[in-house]
């Protein structure tokens, strides 16, 4: 699979690429790092949302939502935010009705990484 080919898959490349300054090397790096802490994080914030850590939870889909963001994933990001400004505002129930739509996002894209790095 080449680079190019996960804009088939959501990743909006064009934004990926201009904040990686236009380095295709630095854009895989991104990419692999994102891969590495995806691998992480979902079952973290699977752990938070089973615990009802709504803080730390808010705090994580800051992160999330920047981290997809960087990687071209405007969907993940948008819905990320959204789960982290209901946070903010102590909306916990829209946060949790949307826990397992962002994780399931999230998972579609972490294995899209894993097959373009598998390869």
């Amino acid at each position: 699979m080449e680079l190019r080919d996960l804009e088939g898959f959501g990743f909006n490349l064009n934004e990926a690429m201009e904040l990686c300054i236009d380095d295709e090397e630095i854009l895989r790096e991104v990419l692999e790092t994102a891969l590495e802490e995806g691998r992480e994080k979902i079952p973290f914030l699977n752990e938070l949302m089973k615990n009802k850590d709504f803080d730390r939870y808010t705090v994580e889909v800051h992160g999330l939502k920047n981290a997809a963001k960087q990687i071209g994933l405007d969907d993940l990001s948008e819905m990320a935010k959204a789960s982290e400004f209901d946070g903010k505002d102590g909306k916990f129930d829209a946060v949790e009705g949307r826990h397992e739509e962002l994780m399931a996002l999230y998972d579609k894209y972490m294995k899209v990484l894993e097959d373009f790095f598998d390869e």
